[in-house]
This record gives C-alpha cells, sequence and structure tokens, in this order.
C-alpha cells in the first residue's frame, strides 16, 4: 500500500485509523528519520509522511502545506476506501464530519433600535439618565482660572477652599481650593 517505503502493517493500520478517526492528520516536513509523529507513539513521521504521499497520488487525501507541516484531509472516495480497507460500519463517520450538538443558549437581540418614527436603522439615543454625566450641575460655579503676567511669580499666593463645593447645593462634591490673591515676582530685578 505504501509506495517506496517497507513498512510493518500495524503502524500503518494505526495511521490510517487515525485518519479515518479524526478526518484530518498533522504531519510536520522533517527529514530525520528517527523522529516520531506525536499523536502517533511508536510511528515515525516519515512513516506518515510517506503513507499520506501514497493516499493522495490515488486521490483519497486532499494535501495543504502551511510552513512546515503538512495537513491531509479525507475526501470522500478516501473514506469510501478506508471504511472498506479497516472493515468499518456505514454509520462511523470521520470525526471532521460529525456535527456537534450545542445547546440551545438564547442569544441577544443584535437588531438596532428603530428612531422614533419605527422606520430606519439609526442607533437609538441614549436615555435621560445614561446622558446626565454630561451635563453640569446647575448649582455648580464656574472657576475663571487666575492668569499670571509676564514677570510675575506666584510666591504668596493664599488658597481659600471653594465655597460652592461640599456644602448643602452640591452633596458630595469634594472641596476644591483655588488659588485667589495678587501674585508677587519670584525674583526682584534691580
Amino acid at each position: 500500500m505504501v509506495a517506496g517505503m517497507l513498512m510493518p502493517l500495524e503502524r500503518l493500520r494505526s495511521i490510517l485509523e487515525l485518519l479515518f478517526r479524526e478526518g484530518v492528520l498533522v504531519g510536520e516536513r522533517d527529514g530525520c528519520p528517527r523522529r516520531t509523529h506525536p499523536q502517533l507513539p511508536g510511528v515515525a513521521n516519515v512513516e506518515v509522511r510517506r503513507a499520506m504521499a501514497s493516499l493522495h497520488s490515488r486521490g483519497l487525501v486532499r494535501q495543504t502545506a502551511a510552513w512546515r507541516h503538512l495537513y491531509w484531509y479525507l475526501t470522500d472516495a478516501g473514506i469510501a476506501h478506508l471504511r472498506q480497507y479497516l472493515r468499518l460500519p456505514p454509520d462511523v463517520v470521520p470525526r471532521s464530519l460529525q456535527r456537534i450538538p450545542r445547546p440551545a443558549v438564547p442569544r441577544p437581540d443584535t437588531r438596532r433600535a428603530t428612531t422614533s418614527t419605527g422606520t430606519g436603522t439609526h442607533r437609538a439615543r441614549p436615555t435621560g439618565s445614561d446622558r446626565l454625566y454630561r451635563r453640569k450641575d446647575e448649582g455648580e460655579q464656574h472657576v475663571e482660572p487666575v492668569t499670571v503676567a509676564a514677570g510675575q511669580g506666584v510666591s504668596q499666593l493664599s488658597l481659600q477652599p471653594n465655597l460652592a463645593a461640599g456644602t448643602d447645593q452640591n452633596p458630595g462634591v469634594p472641596p476644591v481650593l483655588l488659588w485667589v490673591g495678587a501674585p508677587e515676582p519670584l525674583c526682584s530685578q534691580g
């Protein structure tokens, strides 16, 4: 069955059984004859490649190469041939062809919300509570930044707490320290 290489039949049978069970077989492109196949203990990687080359030449597997690995996929003719060679019943199929029953999980509604007219696929506007973080509280006072003219320093500025913060008007707002006062120059020019 394997062209160009003598191989014990139990190794060949284990290769073909794995191929039929999984439906796909992976082998590394490696010329070292002593390296074993990771899924088949006691079988050299070279033997797997030679067996798959024989099946590929007869059209029983489809071969794909990616970097240092070769992938072999069973064709319909390959399934029929291996079923006859391995003497398997017709109801046994490779794992790659089996459907996995998945539990019914309710999916979230992925449809977009419609606009107020009921047509269109625009996103719905956020509700009032979602937009509150963007609005300023009306009790908050706007603080003007203190500008310092050129040549003036900030050596004797006094710190005063913001009286609007932390009061009954704005509970939960931490007090803010503001720079208030006329700055004096850091160094005198003489």
